[in-house]
C-alpha cells in the first residue's frame, strides 16, 4: 500500500485514537444538534438557495437558472443525495456538516504534527466551538468546507515535503478540491509553494542559473530525474484531470469560468463592488470584530445579515495568547544559531524588515503585490537560513502557519467586501499559535519550575480547562441566537402555493426573490421587481409573490404570511 505508513508519518500513534474517538463523538453531536437547529431556523444566507438550485440541476431536475459563477463541489456532492430521493435543505445541511467533522479532524491531525496529543485535541475543539464557526457549521453554506479542504491540503503538502513526495498525489488534488469548493482557496498555491522552497533553496538555484549555467544545467537534469518530480508530475496530471471534469462540468450547464475572471479582477487590485449588500469602507472589520468571532455573548441579526455581538473574556485570554505565540516565534526565530556571521544576520534582518515595510506601504494598492512581497520575504528567510546551517524542522511550520495568517488576513482586510465568515479561513492559523503559545509557555515552567505541579500534571489542567469551556459553549451555542425574523416564510407562502393548486408547476410564477422561490417551488420563477407591474398587468403570468401590498386590477391577493403576499390572476 502506497500510504501504509500515513499514521506513521501523521504522527498518530495508538494513544491518539482515544483522543480522535472523543473529537469525532464531539464534532457528530455538534453536527447533528446543528442541522436540527438551521431546520429549524430555516435559510438566512440567500446563497444556500443558489447552492441548492443548482443541486437540483446537477440532479436532473428541471429547476432553474444555473449560479455557477459559485462553487459547484459542494452543489455536485448534495445532488447525489437528492438523486436518492432525499430532497431537502437537510441533505446539503449533511453535505457541509460532513466537510465540518472532517476540518476539526484535520485540525487535530495538522497540530498534532508539531504538538502533543491533548494540545492537538484542545486546538479542535477550539476551531469547533468558535462562535463564527458555530454560526456558518452544517447550514449548507461553503467557507467551513473550504477549510476543511485546505486543512487536508496543507497537511499533506507538508508530509510530502517533509515525510515522502508521494504525498503531493493527495496534496494537489485536494488543492483542486478546495478551490471548486470555493474559489479564494487558490490563495493556498502560493503557501503550497513556500513550504516547498522551504526545501529548496530558490535563491541559490538562482544564483547557479546566473553565474554557472552548466552546473545548473547538471543540477537541474539530476532533480528532472527525481522521484520527488515525478510524483509532482503525477499530481500535477490527476489535478488537471479533476480540473477538466469540473470546467467541463461548469461550461456543459452553459455557464462561463467565472473563477478565472475573478481571480483576474482581485488580482488587479479590485475591492469589490460597491453595490454588494457587504460593501464597507471599514477597514479594519475583521480586527475589531474578531474577539466576537471566537467567543460571542449573543447573535442577533440585521434584517436577515447575523451579527455576533459582545465578547467573552476567553476571547480576549485566547487573543493574549496568541499574541504570546507570536512574539516567542519571532523571539525564537531572531535567537536561533546558526553557523553564519553576526554581520550577514543583522544585514539579512535589515533586509527582511525593510520588504516588510514595503509590504505594508503597498496595501492599500494592491493586496496581491503586499502578499508576494511578504512570501518573497519569508521565501528569503528560508534561505538565510539554510546557508547558516539551521535546521528547517525548527522554524519550517511556524513560517507556513505565519504565511496562512497573513495571506488570508490581508487579502480579505483589503476587499470591501466584507461577511464575518470570510475570516473563518484564517481560523487554523490562529489557533496553531494559541497553541504553540500554550506549548512553549508549559515547556518554560517545567524548565525553570515555576510551579510545584510535574510537567506531565500542568500540560493536562490548561488544555482540560479549555475542552470543558469549549464543549460547554459549542452545546449552548443555539440559546445565544437571538431572532425575530421568521426565515421560513418564503416556503410556507410556497408550501401554500403547491397545495392550493396541484397543477402550478405548468403555469407561470413571478416572485421577488427568485434565489428562495426557485427552490421552494422546485422550478424556474420570473424575477418581477415593484417598477415591473404594469408588465405584470399585461401579462400571462398566473401567480405573484410579492413582499409589498398592492392593489392589482388583474390579480387578487389570495393568501399572506408575514408581509409576503400571493397573488392569483382573474381575467
Amino acid at each position: 500500500m502506497m500510504f501504509k505508513n500515513i499514521l506513521d508519518d501523521l504522527n498518530i500513534s495508538k494513544n491518539d485514537f482515544f483522543y480522535l474517538s472523543i473529537l469525532t463523538i464531539f464534532s457528530i453531536l455538534i453536527t447533528y444538534a446543528l442541522i436540527n437547529f438551521n431546520q429549524v431556523l430555516g435559510i438566512y444566507c440567500s446563497d444556500v438557495f443558489i447552492y441548492l438550485s443548482n443541486s437540483l440541476v446537477f440532479a436532473g431536475y428541471q429547476s432553474s437558472v444555473l449560479y455557477l459563477y459559485l462553487s459547484p463541489v459542494i452543489c455536485i456532492l448534495t445532488a447525489i443525495l437528492f438523486k436518492l430521493g432525499f430532497l431537502s435543505e437537510a441533505s446539503l445541511y449533511l453535505i457541509t456538516g460532513i466537510f465540518c467533522i472532517f476540518a476539526n479532524m484535520g485540525i487535530y491531525m495538522l497540530l498534532k504534527n508539531k504538538f502533543s496529543s491533548l494540545l492537538s485535541l484542545c486546538g479542535a475543539f477550539l476551531f469547533g466551538s468558535f462562535s463564527l464557526t458555530l454560526l456558518w457549521w452544517a447550514n449548507g453554506t461553503l467557507d467551513v468546507p473550504a477549510v476543511a479542504l485546505s486543512i487536508w491540503t496543507i497537511i499533506f503538502t507538508i508530509l510530502a515535503v517533509d515525510k515522502d513526495s508521494k504525498y503531493y498525489m493527495l496534496s494537489i488534488p485536494f488543492f483542486v478540491l478546495a478551490v471548486f469548493t470555493r474559489y479564494t482557496a487558490l490563495f493556498l498555491l502560493p503557501l503550497i509553494l513556500l513550504y516547498y522552497l522551504s526545501k529548496h533553496d530558490f535563491f541559490t538555484n538562482l544564483d547557479l542559473l546566473i553565474m554557472n549555467r552548466q552546473e545548473f544545467s547538471i543540477k537541474l537534469k539530476s532533480y528532472i530525474k527525481s522521484e520527488e518530480f515525478r510524483n509532482i508530475l503525477k499530481s500535477c496530471a490527476i489535478a488537471f484531470v479533476l480540473l477538466i471534469i469540473f470546467s467541463a462540468t461548469i461550461l456543459a450547464y452553459g455557464s462561463n469560468l467565472s473563477f478565472l475572471t475573478q481571480s483576474s479582477t482581485f488580482a488587479s487590485g479590485s475591492k469589490g463592488e460597491v453595490i454588494d449588500n457587504a460593501y464597507t469602507t471599514d477597514t479594519f472589520f475583521y480586527l475589531h470584530d474578531f474577539p466576537n468571532f471566537l467567543f460571542s455573548d449573543y447573535v442577533s441579526f440585521d434584517n436577515v445579515i447575523p451579527v455576533l455581538n459582545g465578547s467573552s473574556p476567553m476571547s480576549f485570554f485566547l487573543i493574549g495568547l496568541f499574541a504570546i505565540g507570536i512574539f516567542l516565534f519571532g523571539y525564537k526565530l531572531i535567537n536561533v544559531k546558526g553557523k553564519g556571521k553576526s554581520k550577514h544576520n543583522y544585514l539579512v534582518g535589515i533586509l527582511f524588515i525593510a520588504l516588510l515595510v514595503i509590504s505594508i506601504l503597498c496595501f492599500k494598492i494592491n493586496s496581491i503585490i503586499t502578499i508576494t512581497i511578504i512570501l518573497i520575504d519569508l521565501v528569503m528567510l528560508f534561505a538565510f537560513f539554510k546557508k547558516i546551517g539551521i535546521d528547517r524542522e525548527i522554524y519550517s511550520m511556524d513560517v507556513l502557519m505565519l504565511a496562512w495568517l497573513l495571506v488570508y488576513f490581508i487579502f480579505f482586510t483589503f476587499l470591501n467586501i466584507k461577511v464575518n465568515r470570510y475570516i473563518i479561513t484564517a481560523f487554523p492559523a490562529f489557533i496553531y499559535f494559541v497553541i504553540y503559545a500554550l506549548s512553549e509557555i508549559l515547556d518554560l515552567s517545567n524548565k525553570f519550575e515555576l510551579f510545584e505541579f510535574k510537567k506531565q500534571n500542568i500540560l493536562k489542567i490548561i488544555p482540560i480547562i479549555l475542552i470543558v469551556f469549549c464543549i460547554f459553549s459549542a452545546f449552548t451555542f443555539t440559546s445565544t441566537v437571538h431572532y425575530n425574523e421568521d426565515f421560513n416564510k418564503n416556503k410556507v407562502i410556497a408550501d401554500y402555493l403547491t397545495e392550493y393548486d396541484s397543477d402550478y408547476m405548468s403555469k407561470d410564477v413571478a416572485v421577488s426573490n427568485q434565489r428562495s422561490y426557485n427552490w421552494f417551488l422546485k422550478k424556474y420563477t420570473i424575477p418581477l421587481t415593484d417598477d415591473q407591474l404594469d408588465y405584470l398587468e399585461s401579462s400571462n403570468i398566473t401567480y405573484y409573490i410579492s413582499d409589498d401590498n398592492f392593489n392589482l386590477s388583474n390579480y387578487t391577493m389570495i393568501y399572506q404570511k408575514e408581509g409576503l403576499y400571493l397573488y392569483e390572476r382573474i381575467n
